[in-house]
C-alpha cells in the first residue's frame, strides 16, 4: 500500500499554556508541546498516472485537521491515547485514506522526569472494532468515505475508477454556499460534516460562519451555520455529496446547497440550489457574517434578511463553535 507521511505537526500557536487558542476554555492545557507524525495509507496509482491532485489527499488540509484536534485535545483529554485516537478518526474522514498510523508526542510532561512521551495508534478505515467507541467515530458513519456516487469510496480499487461519476468533475473550480441545520447532537455532527466536506480531494472549505440558535414556534429549536466551499464538483454531484454526508442523520443534520457560482470563460454563472434560503434568516444571517457583500438571486443579503419572516427567531449562539474539535 502506498503512503504519505507528515512529520512534526504541532498544535496551534497559543496551545502551550494559553487558553486563547480555544476561547471555550478558561484553564491551562493539560498537555504541552504536542506534535504528531501521521502516515496515511492510500492508493496513489491514479494520482501518479495523471498527475491528478483529486486522486490524493491535500497535505495542508490534513495537517490543519490534525492541528485542530491537538489544540482542543490539549485541554479536554486526560490521556494522550485519547488525543491520538481522535487524530486517527479525523484523518480517516478523508475518503481516500485506507489506514493511518499516528505517533503523538508530548514534551516535558508535568511532574515526570522524562523528556518526551510518544503514543502510537494504527487504525484502518474499515476497522469496525472501534468505530462505535466515541461520538467522533459515530459521526464518521455519515461521512462520504462510506458511499459516494453509489460505490464504496474506501475500497481498495477506489483510486483506479477515476471517478465512475466522472461527469461530477467540473472543468473549473466553483464556489458553493452550504446551509447547515442541526437538531439533537447537531453541533457535533455539523463539525464532522465540515471536516468531511474539506476532506474530499478538489474541495477547499474557505469560510465557516458563527453558529446560530433558531427558535421554533412549533417543534424543537435547532442550530444553523453556513459553510463556503470551493469545489471541482458540478452542482448535481455536489448535492449528492451533501446527501451522502447527512443521510444517516436526517433527524439531526440537514445540508443544502444554497447557491453555486463559477467564473467560466463564457461569463459568471450562478445556480440557486435552494430557493427557500431567500426567506430564511437562519441561513441569511450566518451567511452575511462571512460574505456581507454576497447576493442571492440578484438581491443583497441585508435586504433579504430584513424581509425574512423568521428574523426575530434567530440569534447568535457561538462564534467559536468549530473549535469544539472531534467530540
Amino acid at each position: 500500500m502506498d503512503s504519505i507521511r507528515l512529520t512534526g505537526i504541532r498544535a496551534a500557536a497559543g496551545q502551550s499554556g494559553s487558553p486563547s487558542a480555544c476561547s471555550d476554555h478558561n484553564t491551562a492545557p493539560r498537555w504541552h508541546d504536542l506534535r504528531a507524525d501521521v502516515t496515511v495509507e492510500l492508493d496513489l496509482r491514479g494520482a501518479i498516472a495523471g498527475d491528478d491532485i483529486t486522486q490524493t489527499v491535500d497535505y495542508a488540509q490534513l495537517a490543519d485537521r490534525v492541528r485542530q484536534v491537538m489544540t482542543t485535545g490539549a485541554y479536554d483529554c486526560v490521556l494522550l491515547e485519547t488525543i491520538a485516537g481522535r487524530i486517527a478518526q479525523a484523518v480517516l474522514l478523508s475518503h481516500r485514506v485506507h489506514g493511518v498510523d499516528v505517533v503523538l508526542h508530548a514534551g516535558h510532561p508535568h511532574g515526570m522526569a522524562v523528556d518526551d512521551i510518544a503514543v502510537n495508534v494504527h487504525r484502518l478505515a474499515d476497522d469496525a472494532d472501534h468505530d462505535d467507541a466515541t461520538p467522533a467515530a459515530q459521526a464518521s458513519g455519515s461521512m462520504p468515505r462510506q458511499e459516494v456516487g453509489g460505490r464504496r469510496s474506501g475500497s481498495q480499487h477506489g483510486a483506479d475508477t477515476r471517478h465512475a461519476d466522472g461527469a461530477a468533475q467540473a472543468q473549473q473550480s466553483s464556489h458553493a454556499v452550504i446551509a447547515m441545520r442541526g437538531g439533537d447532537d447537531g453541533e457535533r455532527l455539523m463539525r464532522a460534516a465540515v471536516v468531511a466536506l474539506d476532506s474530499i480531494p478538489g474541495n477547499q472549505v474557505t469560510g465557516i460562519s458563527p453558529l446560530y440558535h433558531v427558535s421554533a414556534i412549533d417543534g424543537p429549536d435547532t442550530m444553523s451555520a453556513v459553510v463556503l466551499v470551493d469545489t471541482r464538483l458540478d452542482a448535481p454531484a455536489f448535492s449528492h455529496l451533501l446527501e451522502s454526508i447527512s443521510g444517516k442523520h436526517r433527524d439531526s443534520l440537514a445540508l443544502h446547497m444554497v447557491v453555486m457560482r463559477s467564473d467560466a470563460e463564457t461569463g459568471r454563472r450562478e445556480q440557486v440550489g435552494w430557493q427557500e434560503a431567500k426567506t430564511s434568516a437562519a441561513i441569511l444571517a450566518p451567511w452575511m457574517d462571512i460574505e456581507p457583500d454576497a447576493r442571492l438571486g440578484g438581491d443583497p443579503l441585508p435586504y433579504l434578511l430584513a424581509l425574512a419572516p423568521d428574523a426575530t427567531q434567530v440569534g447568535l449562539l457561538s462564534d467559536s463553535w468549530i473549535l469544539g474539535g472531534m467530540q
